[in-house]
């Protein structure tokens, strides 16, 4: 090697070039500790600061490395260096938090309730049918999947909480879209859709004894719906709307028939006043001596998939929400029992940032209510 001359140039040269770097780096140390410090926040985990470098993910900054599991968020020290795969962050990132969906698709604000997941029903069913009569839920019928269907009632007894028994339906009644309604004892089941897939509505109405388990044929209807608002109002089984034979027109059509513990007393269907709005899917109370006809929808289109429990205040006139559902499903079939309510199948969507439908679901579930 050549040794320096003696004004010693290329010594200086090295010495500015070792100054040069020396100067870059402490710069560059300077500037991580000044950021590092204006990203600093106090040590509660529920008090996140999201700091974040050109090209880099957001990130929330903590005090310590770990993974959250339930919000599924990556969670890194604030002294550390972040170098995350951006790979990585879309795959942990919490699709609650970061999904962007249409207001009408949006959950609104209620109260989370407990919800306890009970025994499931035998079979997965949606747009099925379901009454209550004192402890038992009577559950009919229903899609289990887009090309079968049910054919039988399950039951369920609220006292000790199972699945208690099963009965066949009539071989002509429908399997989906059905109206029903009770005294009591005696439950009525009007028209609805028969078979799979979307196949057209047939008119036979049938009568079941709950003590018996025995069925007993009414006369049809005059024309086929389906899901007809169905309700029993001053010793008469009202039948109300539905859509009609293409199931896409709204039906007003209401007729009516008089029976009596389980027996018809009338040849033929009467025709009553039209219903002012008609469609499928509303349901059917009556309080006080009047009779009350409440949501559904018009048309055949995907039903919105919000997920809140409502409740009317008859004193104020309004509706408030109450809490919330465990997940987002649409058709659900629910009973109530010593302040419990109780809700058992339907079809959930396919996740928080996607409301289009997906599985059809047996579940049952239960929350305390208090009112």
């Amino acid at each position: 090697m050549a040794k320096s001359n003696s004004n010693g140039r290329p010594s200086s040269i090295k010495f500015i070039f070792i100054l040069f770097f020396t100067i870059v780096i402490g710069a560059a140390l300077v500037s991580d500790l000044l950021w590092a410090s204006m990203c600093h926040l106090h040590s509660s985990s529920s008090n996140w600061v999201v700091a974040k470098r050109p090209g880099q993910p957001t990130l929330p900054v903590v005090d310590s490395v770990f993974v959250e599991s339930q919000t599924r968020d990556i969670l890194l020290s604030r002294w550390s260096a972040i170098n995350v795969d951006e790979r990585l962050v879309e795959k942990r990132r919490d699709p609650v938090r970061d999904r962007n969906l249409s207001a009408t698709f949006m959950d609104l604000n209620a109260t989370e309730l407990q919800w306890e997941e009970m025994p499931s029903a035998p079979v997965a069913r949606l747009d099925g049918a379901a009454v209550q009569i004192g402890d038992l839920l009577y559950v009919f019928a229903g899609y289990r999947t887009i090309d079968y269907v049910n054919s039988n009632v399950d039951v369920y007894n609220f006292t000790d909480n199972t699945w208690c028994g099963k009965f066949d339906m009539p071989k002509e009644m429908a399997h989906s879209h059905l109206g029903m309604a009770s005294d009591g004892r005696y439950i009525y089941v009007v028209t609805g859709q028969y078979g799979p897939q979307c196949r057209g509505p047939v008119a036979h109405t049938f009568v079941l004894d709950t003590m018996t388990k025995e069925w007993r044929r009414m006369p049809p209807l005059p024309a086929p719906r389906y899901a007809p608002a169905t309700q029993l109002w001053r010793g008469r089984l009202h039948v109300m709307g539905g859509s009609k034979e293409d199931r896409y027109e709204p039906a007003l059509e209401h007729w009516s028939i008089a029976v009596k513990d389980g027996r018809v007393l009338e040849n033929d269907w009467h025709a009553e006043i039209p219903i002012p709005r008609g469609g499928p899917h509303r349901a059917c109370i009556v309080v006080d001596d009047r009779l009350f006809v409440i949501g559904g929808q018009e048309g055949d289109f995907m039903a919105k998939p919000g997920s809140p429990i409502f409740k009317c205040s008859r004193r104020h006139e309004k509706w408030s929400v109450i809490g919330k559902m465990p997940f987002r499903v649409k058709t659900t079939l629910v009973g109530f029992w010593d302040g419990w309510l109780y809700f058992t199948s339907g079809q959930r969507d396919r996740g928080p940032d996607d409301p289009s439908p997906r599985k059809v679901i047996g579940n049952m579930f239960r929350t305390k209510l208090s009112f």
